[in-house]
Order: structure tokens, then C-alpha cells, then sequence
């Protein structure tokens, strides 16, 4: 009797412990994705873009974890992230910026891929078309006017030689600079373009072309606008105006008399909406390219210190409530 009633206990244990482990193993068996965002460096832009995908997640009540992961603007690593992405169990990954955005779209093939802050996404093979995303490749661009930007622009300053700085290795730079050197032509502005390799290059680029030019413009190149303040000083101390695209390469370094392109923060939401899409099971293919084109999606920039530096006017129609206002940087 003993032995039975000794028997019957641990029997009983036994299936105690056994119902514990599986309450266990179905409390950790919940899926969390991990989002893989993968920028080409740090800077304001891109930073602002990251920013915003953690801010929309977060707000629509989404659980992931993140891979985030910085390139450097240094294409081995560039190319070691696509890798790593490309083996890791991610649900979807990120490229916010050019270089990182094709280097994951031509090693990833069977993962959806999410690209911020690219301003030609045909051109640099990422999608087809911008009215339907590619097998796994959508995202969002922050491609702008560049005739309607320099007609703005000249406004302020009527400049009739442009010079232009931009990356030779980036493609979103060369095909910045061939748009703008096309829009030049057409409004009969000399366009003055030197490359770079990187960014020790920009303060010798800039000594370079400030005795042959009447203003800088400046777009969204990932060297460029992650050290800005070598252009700017350049350039003020010869009084030439600077104009950009990028607001928040303007706002974090002030110089920049006029600024008017993307917000790159609102940008990182509406990835961040695409890849809440995905994760509900929408399909790349069936998500168009995103832009920034509406008021409250772009923004402007002005430093009063270089409007009166340079004794201009800024016009009425080129500021808004909602202009950024820079002054004592």
C-alpha cells in the first residue's frame, strides 16, 4: 500500500511540473519581429528619419525589436550590414539612405526592405515605377523641385553661377547634381559642380569654387550635410549665400541662409507606417512610393544672423508660420 500511495505522488509531481513547463513554453512561444534600420551615417536627416519609424511603432502599439545598425558611410560596411541582414532573422529591414538602401535591396531578396530618405528610388533600381513598390522593395523618398527650389531661391540672392558639392560614389548625389545641372541650364544659371570623396574633401571643394560662384546649393548628400559647417564658414566669410534642401542638416549647423526640402522626422513616420503595413500583412508590390509634399510634411528654414549678414529680404511667400527662425547658432 505504501509503494502504491509513494507511486501515486510522484506521478502526480511529475505531471504538475510537466503542466508548468508547458504554461511556459506557451508564455515565450509570442512572435516579436525584429526590424533591422540600417542608415548610411549620422547625421540630422537620417537620424530624424530613424527616429520617426521608432516613434510610429511605438505609437500604433506595435511590439518589435530593433537591429539598428550604422554604416559610417563606409561601403565595406555598407556591404557587411546587407550580409548580416541578409542571415539574420529579421522580419523586415531598413536602408535610410541611398548606398544602404540598394546594398540591402541587391543581397536580400526574400525579406521585405523599407527605404527612408532616397530621392530617386527609380533611378537607382530600387523600384520599378513610382505607383506600385518592387517584389520586396518600398519605401519613402525625399526627392524635391529643384526648378521651383532655384526659382525660390533666386528671389532672395539673384545668383547666376551655382555651386554645387555632392559624393562621386553616391548615387543619389550623382543623380542630384545631373537633375540640377539639367534645371540650370534651362534657367540659364552657370552650374559650377565639384566632387568629393568624402568629407575631409568638402572644405577644400568649398575654397575652390567660392571665388567662382554667387551662392551654394546644397542637397541631400549623406558627406555633405553631415558637416555642413565646413561649406558654411567657407562660404560666409566670402559673403556667398548657401541655400539647401536638407532642413535638418540647417537647423543642427545654422549658416544656411535659406533652407526649404523635406521633414525628414514626418518622412520616419510614414516609413514607419509602411512597415506597420507590412508587418499586417500588406504586400510591398501593393505600396506605392511615399513623398513629403504637403505643408505640413516640408519645412523652412531661415538664419537671421546670415539674412543680415548679407542685408537680403526674405519675400513674404517663402515663409510661413511654421518657418524655423535661426539666429545667435
Amino acid at each position: 500500500m505504501k509503494k502504491i500511495i509513494i507511486f501515486g505522488l510522484i506521478i502526480s509531481t511529475l505531471l504538475l511540473i510537466g503542466c508548468k513547463g508547458d504554461k511556459s513554453a506557451t508564455s515565450d512561444s509570442k512572435h516579436i519581429p525584429t526590424i533591422g534600420i540600417a542608415k548610411m551615417r549620422s547625421h540630422p536627416a537620417l537620424n530624424a528619419t530613424e527616429k520617426g519609424i521608432i516613434d510610429e511603432l511605438k505609437e500604433q502599439g506595435i511590439e518589435v525589436k530593433y537591429d539598428i545598425q550604422n554604416a559610417s558611410s563606409d561601403m565595406m560596411i555598407v556591404n557587411s550590414i546587407a550580409s548580416k541582414y541578409r542571415d539574420d532573422q529579421n522580419s523586415i529591414v531598413v536602408g535610410i539612405g541611398t548606398p544602404i538602401a540598394v546594398a540591402l535591396a541587391n543581397t536580400i531578396k526574400d525579406k521585405p526592405i523599407v527605404f527612408g530618405a532616397i530621392s530617386d528610388p527609380v533611378a537607382v533600381g530600387l523600384v520599378p515605377n513610382l505607383e506600385k513598390g518592387g517584389k520586396n522593395v518600398t519605401g519613402v523618398s525625399d526627392a524635391v523641385d529643384i526648378e521651383k527650389q532655384l526659382n525660390d531661391f533666386r528671389t532672395i540672392v539673384p545668383f547666376k553661377r551655382l555651386g554645387f558639392i555632392y559624393t562621386n560614389s553616391e548615387d543619389n548625389s550623382v543623380v542630384m547634381k545631373n537633375l540640377a545641372e539639367e534645371v540650370c541650364k534651362k534657367l540659364n544659371i552657370e552650374f559650377i559642380p565639384v566632387a568629393i570623396n568624402g568629407v575631409d574633401d568638402i572644405k577644400p571643394a568649398a575654397t575652390s569654387l567660392v571665388e567662382r560662384v554667387d551662392a551654394f546649393y546644397v542637397i541631400t548628400d549623406n558627406n555633405l550635410v553631415s558637416a555642413l559647417n565646413y561649406l558654411t564658414s567657407t562660404a560666409r566669410a566670402k559673403n556667398i549665400p548657401v541655400f539647401s534642401a536638407d532642413p535638418s542638416s540647417s537647423i543642427d549647423y545654422g549658416g544656411v541662409l535659406y533652407t526649404s526640402g523635406a521633414d525628414y522626422y514626418k518622412g520616419g513616420r510614414m516609413a514607419g507606417k509602411i512597415i506597420a503595413d507590412i508587418l499586417n500583412g500588406k504586400k510591398t508590390e501593393d505600396i506605392p512610393v511615399k513623398f513629403m509634399r504637403n505643408a505640413d510634411e516640408t519645412m523652412t528654414v531661415v538664419d537671421k544672423n546670415v539674412v543680415k549678414e548679407l542685408g537680403v529680404i526674405i519675400p513674404d511667400n517663402l515663409v510661413s508660420e511654421s518657418t524655423i527662425y535661426i539666429e545667435n547658432k
